[in-house]
């Protein structure tokens, strides 16, 4: 067997493709990595998994805890800092200044009672030293930065949740086979994990990651 770092649109099948091994093959190196169902846990850039290269395969990287330039280390740092926002919340009354700083950071003035998902995600992302989207508009994002399969700290777009609304969009933290649970701003008014039905998962490519 040999180690591999897991990158940016990495999934557990193809993985396995990549390096000419059966799906069981794999999970049965990867123990606890899917259940009997093939529902996995989301994969993240710098996990190291375990493969076993078929003849011919391409090789696993020879260190893998030096990942090869261009790889996000871990946890991205954009969503270190958005855990950290966890519990954030609007006040009433008055409004809350730090949400007042999300929404500064994709230049919207106004109270916490505004939209701020987007603003939570642009704030989060900049924070981090990356460039944002700079739109308080959820559905905006379906176009920011590059496409990705599905990724530990990507950020996910939604359909519009209620009538007159442009969507939501948070940060991908869990995924199983009907919902995925984002770390998002403005969910129930606050900074919180919560689950979404893939149902609502926004047409086209939602799964995006800074370019």
């Amino acid at each position: 067997m040999a180690a591999y770092v897991i990158q940016p649109g990495d999934t557990p099948m193809g993985i396995a493709r990549k390096f000419g091994m059966s799906f069981d093959q794999f999970k049965a190196i990867n123990p606890g990595l899917c259940d009997a169902n093939n529902n996995c846990r989301i994969l993240f850039p710098g996990q190291v998994l375990q493969v076993q290269p078929a003849v011919g395969a391409p090789a696993a990287p020879a260190n893998p805890t030096q990942p090869a330039a261009g790889f996000v280390p871990q946890t991205p740092p954009w969503m270190e800092c958005a855990l950290r926002e966890q519990g954030v919340a609007e006040w009433n009354p008055g409004d809350n200044p730090r949400i007042v700083e999300y929404l500064a950071s994709v230049g919207v003035r106004g109270g916490d009672e505004t939209s701020w998902c987007a603003a939570f995600v642009n704030w989060s992302i900049r924070k981090a030293g990356f460039r944002g989207h700079n739109t308080g508009l959820a559905g905006q994002w379906i176009s920011y930065g590059k496409a990705v399969a599905p990724t530990y700290g990507c950020v996910v777009v939604l359909q519009p949740l209620s009538a007159g609304a442009s969507g939501h969009v948070g940060f991908l933290h869990a995924m199983d086979l009907s919902n995925v649970w984002l770390l998002s701003g403005n969910s129930a008014n606050r900074v919180r994990i919560s689950a979404y039905s893939r149902g609502k998962l926004a047409a086209g490519q939602c799964f995006r990651w800074p370019a």
